[in-house]
């Protein structure tokens, strides 16, 4: 009559993210290089997914990547708030504000998926924002409640270490990511152009030459976000343990007891 339904295995749910974001990253990059779209050295992965047919694998599976990464990081709420025991009320704050902090992250990385910078450039660097800056809060939020929680038993040390390093190391990837772009940009702008003064192209500049002023930075910028979106999926996988130790308990009722409990009418006959 009632119904408990349980779901296991959770553990698996994190390497299932890593699967579909390495699947819409490294697809869409060799199907771009492969299509000569980009440079096999070494493109932003936005480039890499901007131009069909590479951007439908990296659209689909990014996409996918969104919803199993909140997913997750809504499981991981729920764990902490049931396993917080003393419950501590900072605790308690802050991982609600991660939870809210996670649903505008995901939200970000489909609108990167969705919206491809050569076709709708605001909404997709707005999402890319939000993957990035949101997602670096999450993870230092993250590492500070695994910090309280240790106490208690349910974090790990070695857990505690690795995601504040990745944390860390998210954090100095995205700066590099920000500051190498800026200075390649601004180089790239003062080049010398032959005269007459060409036609300015109004597409975004992908392929980038040795010869082009502010290359370097431009792969520190590209390198430096490469090394970001693995920090945070190596985030995720940290998750393992934990995962493996909790069950999701779904219970089915009835709404409305007379559909399972028959009552007669006044004639006597029995009616459901």
């Amino acid at each position: 009559m009632f119904t408990n339904m349980a779901i296991t295995y959770l553990q698996y749910l994190p390497i299932l993210l890593g699967g579909l974001a390495v699947i819409s990253f490294f697809t869409s990059y060799g199907m771009a290089v492969h299509e000569k779209h980009v440079d096999a050295l070494f493109p932003y992965i936005s480039d890499a997914g901007a131009r069909p047919p590479e951007s439908c694998i990296f659209g689909q599976f990014l996409n996918m990547a969104a919803v199993i990464a909140f997913v997750a990081m809504y499981l991981h709420y729920k764990h902490i708030k049931e396993f917080n025991i003393t419950q501590t009320p900072i605790i308690q704050k802050l991982n609600m504000f991660s939870l809210w902090l996670s649903a505008f992250a995901c939200l970000g990385m489909s609108m990167v998926a969705n919206f491809q910078y050569i076709n709708s450039e605001a909404p997709h660097f707005v999402g890319a924002f939000m993957v990035f800056c949101l997602g670096i809060a999450y993870c230092w939020i993250q590492s500070y409640i695994t910090y309280k929680m240790r106490a208690q038993g349910m974090s790990s040390t070695l857990a505690l270490v690795t995601r504040f390093f990745l944390s860390f190391a998210a954090t100095v990837f995205f700066l590099i990511t920000i500051i190498a772009a800026a200075v390649a940009s601004s180089e790239y702008k003062k080049r010398k152009v032959p005269t007459p003064t060409p036609v300015v192209s109004t597409t975004p500049h992908m392929k980038w030459n040795k010869s082009d002023p502010g290359y370097k930075n431009h792969l520190a910028s590209t390198f430096g976000e490469w090394l970001m979106a693995i920090s945070f999926l190596l985030f995720f996988l940290t998750y393992y343990r934990e995962f493996k130790k909790i069950v999701i308990t779904i219970k089915v009722a009835p709404k409305d007891s007379e559909i399972f409990f028959p009552t007669e009418d006044n004639s006597g006959a029995v009616v459901a």
